[in-house]
């Protein structure tokens, strides 16, 4: 068995052009549904199961996605070679595409609400444990440079999001999952 390098793994995702939206497929989008249905049963939505619910997790999951431009939210690449500065773990090297995992905007480990749905984003492994790493993502703005450009269209398209007709007609089905 080869094991894959860092560089190689980015190299990989820089060279898949399905690299960001393999996951949100529909054969591949059922673990990102099943980890939000746990992330909202934890905010008050006891009744959402996978089951009874995909459909609505699936259009949540694209709003969102669509909000970071299809990309995860940290997502910034080398200009020079293209290579991406966002990456998974190392047991998922193997892979040529970005695993998304649920990340806190404002961390977990300083909300109490921390599972709330507009506190969780889509994140790449590297994008969670080791950009934002416990800390809130406006805290992360002191960077500056494209880190905190990134973060600041991302929150403006959140912004928007939250405010449009069809996220207010998702949270109006989703209401119907609380108890």
């Amino acid at each position: 068995m080869s094991v894959t390098k860092l560089f190689e793994h980015r190299i990989n995702i820089r060279d898949n052009p399905d690299a960001y939206e393999f996951e949100f497929k529909k054969e591949n989008i059922k673990r990102l549904c099943k980890g939000l249905a746990c992330r909202l049963r934890c905010a008050g939505y006891k009744k959402l199961t996978l089951r009874n619910g995909y459909h609505i997790l699936q259009k949540i999951i694209q709003c969102i996605f669509d909000s970071q431009d299809r990309l995860p939210i940290f997502h910034i690449q080398v200009e020079e070679n293209g290579l991406p500065l966002c990456w998974n773990q190392p047991r998922d090297w193997e892979n040529h595409y970005i695993k998304y995992e649920w990340g806190h905007l404002i961390s977990i480990n300083q909300n109490d609400k921390a599972d709330k749905l507009d506190n969780l984003g889509l994140y790449s492994a590297r994008c969670n444990q080791h950009i934002q790493s416990s800390m809130n993502i406006e805290e992360l703005k002191i960077y500056g440079g494209k880190l905190s450009d990134r973060i600041s269209k991302v929150l403006d398209n959140r912004k928007k999001m939250f405010q449009s007709d069809d996220w207010k007609k998702i949270e109006n089905e989703l209401d119907s999952f609380r108890i």
